[in-house]
């Protein structure tokens, strides 16, 4: 009988909680700089 998936048991797991907690790092330092703000008042009219 053949497997139609192959375990790869030398896979490294993913650390999405360390990757996450870098980008909120980053979004809350970027938001304290001020860019990315967004504001509905708009300038062209």
């Amino acid at each position: 009988m053949t497997h139609k998936y192959t375990k790869d048991d030398n896979k490294k797991k993913e650390d999405h909680q360390a990757e996450n907690q870098l980008k909120n790092k980053a979004e809350r330092e970027n938001k304290s700089a001020g860019k990315h703000s967004f504001s509905k008042e708009t300038d062209h009219l």
